[in-house]
């Protein structure tokens, strides 16, 4: 070290003193002499490590390539002596051929193995036959312990080295396995030859070619989690295939080869914790790895040397300089010192703390004498002592006696050696008589300081454990016993219950043969329609009932499959009526796709089937917020008489988690409990639609992935009806209403769609209601304020010109007279969000479009009340005047003249026009062709240019009005049922809103849409 001695500055005024014409000098004969010997010893410090560095390298790659020449030709000898058309080879065949009868041939191989062994240096040989069994064996050679790889041998012949192991006399052994046998065919046996390590191989590892006094050279594999010294070692002759240090150890250059390091390995740390320089090379063909070290302190030794010689010469002429520099290196050698001894005080203060305070008891046992050698504190505490009473106890004498036994059976299994440790559950017998259960462990460690090992046991006080699994036993016992009283209890209900459902299906069963018997008379094509409106009501209800109690019967074993002949098209289309008006309330879409060809008729349970399916597509509806639902029925296997259906229901709802799909067809289970309080339900349904599906004969199943859906499936065995057989099932429709439930009311329609406005004037005249239009929120306010007495409710449209209808609702409940006036926002879009801003708005409530009438009419029945239907009554037959209203002709009058309708079939039959759901038109408009074709005329008057004038906006700038104009075709092709173009025009209104690209292609393929329908409706207007 050189430092640079800078003096004080002199006084002010003070003569300069005659030293400093010595300093000056001394300062830059410093620094040369510095500069000069730092260029120096950084040269020839670096070519005395490069010197170093060759010098490993060129010695581990000899001792490298001398072992892999000395393997090679082990293996060349293996291959010589027992392959091809070699002597031992030719006799070894003789022999077994004659059923190793002939001895002289077994003498013969046995002198010729002799020979061989005592010239190529073998510790002994073993033959191994192909069935795995070693023939002889001459030497020291057992082939029984290398069987796995003697077999692998067999299967694939090659020369294979047998890894570096100990024998049962500890000592380090190596060897090959060669096939014995002619090259290509499958070998006769296997030769197994082995070698003293000490006498072979370990004499090539250790030599080291030039005088030192910590170079070593040594072998070690990867050995699992650690590395596995193989040859003895320079500071530890006995760690040869014992020593190990695991792979956390990153200190260590051999855990870095082993890692896949390799060449120089500079700055690591020996298995002594003394700093080297390593080079690390593998040997090839074998798992070893070749390590060459020298303590860092002779490899560069002559650095050092350098150093030194270069301090003294300039220490010569610096002494002063250079001597104060030497203090404060020694002083800081010395607090370095001091330092790593009490770093080393504390490292065993730490480990003297944790041995005492450990939470479990830990006990040391002399594995000679089997006695306790040291035991912590908490050891104490269990056993009921002191430490000082335990050293030199033997743990049997605290060992409970009836577990004396398996405990002294245990400790001597361990001190042979035949265990790695064991583990144990028994009690201990305190000074007072008390007992004490444990679970303990023991395992032999090894002390550097000793030579026998120790046997290290932590020990658990479980007796409070011990004492609460007693106490569950008892209480196990006891909730059995509570369970088999509760299941008979449970039994009990379940039988009162399956005898209870025949009371209470008789009064629905009542309900729906007077319906039945009804049906039989003469009666208007509209009477008729609705008395199957009661009847298919009735059945919906009885199933809804059947749900609450079949459960019971099934448990009670009472439920019965009742087979049938029925119509599966008119169950699904019943299904399909019924449903899809819930799945649009939610703003889903329910698609249904019958197999292709109809099936015919089927023979089965028709009504437990249409339960499973309303239950199943029930629930899809219930859990899925927006997409769709569909339901797909398919055949995978048909003949002549029967057939097995598979129904798929698939929802894009919010999925199940893999773990409660075990549960899920539990009674009362759900996928959480937060299902119950999100989406309500009693956790029947798929219990009950699993039991039905079984009791038919059929399975079920659910596939689902959380967020993004299930499928919840079932196939049934079915039988094909009889030739003549009618269906007794599937038949009825719907049920509609008994009569007009607005008599007399007074509505006021806000709508900006002329066809949307006729609809509903026609449906309220169906009711016995009037109405006064209107087609936007303003020309609404206007006649409500000009007679806000004459209305009994509002039905307005939320998305309209001029002023939306939003804006109107807000207006409206600002205007004192009005606060009262029952809103209803009529709507084509009736997710959440839209419901809660209509809400927020004023509305009372919110109606869907496409129109149900039935719905209008309950709802408008709801909020109207009849009060308030017969006040308007009176009001009108009072003679007061009320706004202009467009009356609407009924197709039926009061004398029933709708009776000759059916005179003309073909004239009065419902539309069918490609584009159009025909079932659900029909259904939804109660078969009323004239309103049918009515509202056809207004959607081809108001949309048969729309997709045009919206690309004509887009192209103008005006995107909320193409918006309005999108939302305004939905709202009416939903009127029509036309439901693909529905959806179509709601997805280009949505696309809009959020300017998606590809929208100008999309409204031409939508106009181009529009046009066929209105060519294919040609014919009907």
């Amino acid at each position: 070290m050189t430092l640079a001695i800078v003096s004080p500055p002199a006084a002010p005024g003070r003569a300069r003193r005659p030293w400093l014409r010595f300093a000056l000098p001394l300062l830059a004969l410093s620094v040369l002499i510095g500069a000069i010997g730092a260029v120096g010893y950084r040269y020839l410090g670096d070519e005395i490590r490069r010197e170093t560095h060759r010098t490993l390298a060129v010695i581990a790659e000899q001792k490298r390539q001398h072992i892999e020449d000395w393997l090679h030709k082990a293996q060349v000898d293996a291959e010589l002596h027992f392959s091809g058309h070699s002597q031992l080879e030719t006799l070894f065949g003789r022999w077994l051929d004659g059923g190793r009868q002939d001895g002289g041939a077994l003498a013969r191989m046995q002198e010729l193995l002799r020979e061989a062994a005592a010239a190529r240096g073998w510790a002994g040989v073993a033959l191994v036959d192909a069935d795995g069994e070693q023939a002889f064996a001459v030497g020291d050679a057992d082939g029984r312990a290398h069987i796995a790889a003697i077999r692998d041998v067999l299967r694939t012949p090659r020369v294979v080295l047998v890894d570096l192991y100990l024998n049962a006399q500890g000592e380090a052994r190596y060897g090959v396995l060669a096939p014995v046998g002619r090259s290509g065919a499958a070998p006769r046996g296997v030769a197994y030859l082995t070698w003293r390590a000490d006498e072979t191989l370990f004499p090539m590892v250790e030599a080291w070619p030039v005088p030192t006094r910590s170079a070593e050279t040594y072998l070690v594999r990867r050995d699992g989690a650690g590395v596995r010294f193989l040859t003895p070692l320079r500071h530890q002759q006995d760690a040869a295939l014992v020593l190990t240090l695991p792979l956390g150890d990153t200190r260590v250059p051999a855990v870095w080869a082993a890692q896949g390091e390799s060449g120089i390995l500079a700055g690591g740390r020996d298995y002594r914790g003394v700093p080297v320089l390593a080079y690390a090379a593998a040997v090839g063909g074998t798992p070893w790895l070749m390590l060459a070290e020298i303590d860092e302190r002779e490899a560069y030794a002559g650095i050092r040397t350098m150093s030194w010689a270069t301090a003294l010469v300039m220490a010569l002429g610096l002494l002063l300089v250079y001597s104060a520099g030497y203090l404060l290196w020694r002083r800081d050698l010395q607090r370095q010192e001091l330092a790593a001894l009490h770093a080393q005080r504390a490292a065993e203060a730490r480990f003297r703390v944790v041995f005492e305070q450990a939470p479990l008891g830990v006990v040391l046992l002399d594995s000679r004498s089997g006695r306790i050698t040291e035991a912590n504190q908490r050891f104490a505490d269990i056993v009921g002592r002191c430490p000082a009473a335990l050293a030199g106890l033997s743990p049997l004498a605290l060992t409970h006696p009836d577990d004396i036994e398996k405990s002294k059976t245990q400790l001597a299994r361990l001190t042979a050696g035949e265990i790695a440790g064991y583990s144990l559950i028994k009690r201990y017998l305190r000074p007072d008589g008390s007992v004490v259960w444990v679970s303990l462990s023991f395992a032999p460690v090894r002390v550097e300081t000793e030579q026998a090992p120790r046997h290290l046991g932590m020990v658990e006080d479980i007796t409070a454990r011990k004492e609460m699994e007693e106490r569950l036993r008892i209480s196990e016992a006891r909730h059995r016993q509570l369970a088999d009283e509760a299941a008979a209890a449970n039994a009990a209900k379940s039988e009162f219950l399956a005898h209870m459902s025949h009371e209470i299906r008789t009064p629905m069963n009542a309900v729906l043969g007077l319906a039945q018997v009804l049906a039989r008379d003469a009666l208007s094509d509209n009477q008729r329609d609705m008395v199957g409106r009661i009847r298919s009501a009735g059945q919906s209800l009885l199933t809804i009932l059947n749900d609450v109690l079949d459960l019971s019967k099934i448990e009670a074993g009472q439920l019965r499959i009742e087979p049938c002949a029925f119509d599966l098209a008119a169950l699904l289309a019943n299904l399909d009526s019924l449903m899809g008006l819930e799945a649009h309330r939610k703003g889903l879409v329910l698609r249904v796709q019958m197999p292709s060809p109809p099936l015919g008729p089927l023979r089965g349970d028709g009504l437990r089937l249409e339960q499973v399916l309303f239950n199943l597509v029930g629930n899809a509806i219930k859990f899925t917020e927006r997409g769709e639902v569909a339901l797909k029925v398919s055949v995978p296997e048909a003949d002549a008489e029967r057939l097995r259906l598979r129904f798929e229901v698939r929802d894009t709802g919010i999925g199940i988690a893999p773990e409660a799909i075990g549960r899920l067809f539990a009674p009362f289970s759900q996928a959480d409990a937060d299902i119950g309080r999100r989406f309500g339900g009693t956790g029947l349904g798929l219990s009950i639609c699993k039991r039905l599906v079984e009791l038919m004969g059929g399975t079920i199943g659910v596939d689902s992935q959380p967020g993004i859906g299930s499928t919840f499936w079932f196939e049934l065995p079915l039988q094909r009806a009889a030739e003549g057989e009618s269906p007794a099932f599937g038949e009825t429709r719907p049920a509609a209403p008994a009569g007009p439930r607005l008599q007399g009311a007074h509505v006021l329609v806000v709508d900006d769609s002329a066809m949307n406005r006729d609809l509903v004037e026609r449906a309220l005249a169906l009711e016995g209601a009037t109405a006064t239009l209107a087609a936007d929120g303003q020309q609404a306010l206007q006649l409500l304020k000009t007679r806000p007495e004459g209305f009994d409710a509002v039905l307005m449209d939320v998305q309209m010109p001029v002023m939306d209808g939003l804006s109107a609702m807000r207006a409206i409940r600002l205007e004192p007279g009005l606060a009262g006036l029952p809103l209803i926002a009529f709507t084509a879009g009736v997710n959440d969000a839209q419901q809660a801003a209509a809400r927020d708005a004023g509305a009372d409530d919110v109606l869907a479009k496409p129109m149900d009438l039935d719905e209008m009419a309950v709802l408008l029945a709801r909020w109207i009340g009849p009060e308030v239907a017969r006040t308007s009554a009176a009001r009108s037959s009072s003679g007061m005047q009320l706004p202009p209203v467009y009356a609407v002709e009924t197709a039926a009058t009061e004398d029933g003249a709708g009776t000759g309708a059916n005179a003309d079939a073909d004239a009065d039959a419902f539309p069918v026009i490609p584009g159009i759901d025909h079932g659900r038109a029909a259904q939804r408009l109660g078969r009323d062709r004239a309103m049918f074709i009515g509202l056809l005329e207004f959607f081809i008057e108001d949309n048969a240019d729309a997709a045009e004038q919206a690309r004509r906006e887009l192209a103008a700038g005006e995107r909320e009005a193409a918006a309005r104009r999108m939302h305004t075709l939905r709202s009416n092709a939903g009127f029509i049922c036309a439901m693909e173009l529905m959806e179509e025009a709601g997805a280009l209104e949505k696309a809009i809103e959020q300017g998606e690209p590809g929208v100008d292609a999309r409204l031409a393929a939508l106009g181009e849409r529009i046009a066929a329908l209105i060519e294919a409706s040609a014919p009907w207007r």
